[in-house]
């Protein structure tokens, strides 16, 4: 896993950098093998297909991540902005996934169910698939994320508003990154002022990874419950398991 390079990182608080490192790193290690859709039915699964949907997604959160960290490291510090906020996008859509595939689930709606594993694995912001949205379609992205913060990072919605800013080309985000107005003269900024501005919402962004790092184990619970046909028994491994990621929390 490509990482931020030794005195690149601003002084600060980002004592979970290390966590999101390390929980990125053994999902690296999970994705090199195959999915069998059919998980041995003899016809493709709603399960196989929501496996196949989070192998997509997680391929991309580590190419975006990889992105964040190799354009910091080269000081291409809007790069790696534009890299956070897509990361956080695509956390964000699987956030809104995971959630109403609970709820589908606790309500046994099998139908319901299969209709949005497609939906959101097969949405689309271009083409004339883009205006066949059903009730099952992903939400707006900028919802999306506003949600997904709320549910993760509470208070901290602002990070999200300074990426928007940053990573598009509007003129005043961009006047101030380039320099400084002053005396009829527009003056050029050392890049270190850039950072220390900028890493706040980097980090931010590559914090919500460790929301993704829990949440795997409560996507593997859910497709257990789909197969089991409802809530799983206390006993049950996966339930051991979780009883016991959330009993070593602070």
């Amino acid at each position: 896993m490509i990482w931020f390079h030794k005195g690149r990182i601003p002084d600060g608080p980002w004592q979970f950098l290390s966590v999101t490192y390390n929980g990125l790193r053994d999902i690296e290690d999970t994705l090199s093998t195959d999915i069998d859709l059919t998980e041995g039915l003899g016809c493709i699964s709603i399960t196989g297909r929501m496996q196949a949907y989070r192998k997509a997604v997680l391929h991309r959160v580590l190419d975006l991540t990889r992105g964040v960290v190799v354009c910091w490291n080269e000081r291409a510090l809007v790069g790696s902005l534009v890299c956070a906020r897509s990361l956080l996008e695509t956390l964000a859509i699987f956030h809104s996934f995971l959630k109403r595939a609970d709820k589908e689930v606790k309500a046994k709606e099998w139908e319901t169910l299969s209709r949005l594993v497609d939906a959101y694995a097969f949405s689309t912001s271009s083409g004339p698939d883009k205006k066949n949205k059903s009730t099952e379609s992903p939400p707006r992205v900028n919802a999306a994320v506003i949600e997904f913060i709320k549910n993760t990072q509470k208070d901290k919605e602002q990070f999200w508003e300074q990426i928007c800013d940053d990573a598009h080309p509007n003129g005043k985000r961009m006047m101030l990154y380039g320099g400084l107005l002053q005396d009829s003269r527009y003056i050029d900024k050392p890049i270190e002022e850039n950072e220390r501005g900028l890493f706040p919402a980097v980090y931010n962004s590559l914090y919500s990874c460790c929301w993704l790092i829990s949440a795997i184990l409560d996507f593997d619970v859910l497709l257990e419950e789909i197969r089991y046909g409802g809530d799983l028994p206390e006993d049950h491994e996966l339930m051991v398991k979780r009883t016991r990621v959330m009993g070593s929390g602070p």
